[in-house]
């Protein structure tokens, strides 16, 4: 490649004018010169779209009528830009995230045809407090490993290596995966999706780095509200199950749901013992929800 590769940064906004602001700041101080920026707007009633329109005339932004999770805003650009000439690399990037200056380029020293990068993500405001951005999923019991989520960065931080997930608030993603893993799973409509991207893309011959030379900060749960909300809760709980069985066979999976049943019940008793009735009812619509087979956004 004889020019400097191209990257569309994709981003999905949802009654996001809170906290967009700082985000668009934080792109205009990007010291990467080629790249572009395409935000997804899900039906926001805060004048979101708008907000960005008047910041960056240059960006492209779709507006969908009904919000459509963000997997499916994710899939209408994915769908433009996986054919779009001239661009290489796709960069998903959450609306709650302020990037530092010089981000892009150990994204891009890192990344290749088959390599997907993550950087290393703070919480806001707290240089050298991680965000749980990258790690490895435990594929018995459906969570993370050794979550590091508000943890001190240590020496083992400091090194790029490859790594079994990430997340999708900050992944650098060669443009050609999704003609070869295809798009984000409409099914999730948010959560694991981003398990269930990364676990595809690994079993397609793609790798998965963390590069702790780039720099971002996530202000968590500012999005979506935060996964101890009823709306988290409820896709968690729902979701968790279906990426299971989507990547297991059926012995596993059997296992995988008896202890899952077991937590979930011990879980739900004690949210309803510190009177959070509106997550116990939320985790167990969740759970109905998957037996039923009731996928995409909430009915």
């Amino acid at each position: 490649m004889n020019r400097s590769p191209h990257v569309a940064i994709l981003t999905v906004t949802t009654n996001a004018a809170g906290h967009l602001a700082a985000y668009l700041d934080s792109l205009d101080r990007i010291s990467y010169a080629d790249w572009s920026l395409w935000v997804v707007d899900n039906a926001s009633t805060d004048g979101s779209a708008t907000l960005v329109r008047e910041r960056r005339p240059d960006a492209h932004v779709i507006e969908n009528e009904h919000n459509e999770g963000f997997t499916g805003a994710c899939n209408r650009a994915l769908l433009q830009l996986r054919d779009m000439e001239g661009v290489d690399f796709v960069l998903f990037l959450n609306d709650d995230t302020e990037v530092t200056p010089g981000f892009l380029e150990p994204l891009l020293a890192l990344a290749g045809r088959h390599t997907m990068v993550a950087p290393k993500t703070y919480l806001a405001g707290q240089p050298g407090i991680l965000d749980d951005s990258v790690g490895e999923f435990d594929w018995w019991r459906g969570t993370w490993r050794k979550r590091v989520l508000g943890r001190p960065e240590g020496p083992a931080d400091s090194y790029a290596h490859a790594v079994g997930t990430a997340n999708l608030s900050c992944l650098l993603v060669p443009v050609s995966a999704f003609h070869d893993v295809g798009l984000l799973d409409d099914a999730f409509f948010v959560y694991y999706d981003d398990t269930d991207f990364c676990r595809r893309a690994i079993e397609t011959g793609y790798r998965l780095f963390y590069e702790p030379a780039s720099v971002v900060f996530h202000q968590k749960g500012a999005t979506l509200g935060g996964q101890m909300s009823a709306f988290g809760c409820y896709y968690l709980a729902r979701n968790r199950p279906y990426l299971m069985r989507k990547h297991l066979g059926r012995v596993r999976f059997g296992a995988f749901f008896a202890y899952y049943l077991a937590t979930r019940t011990a879980r739900t008793a004690l949210w309803l013992r510190e009177g959070r009735r509106d997550l116990a009812g939320a985790t167990l619509a969740g759970v109905r929800d998957f037996l039923l087979g009731r996928m995409g956004p909430k009915r």
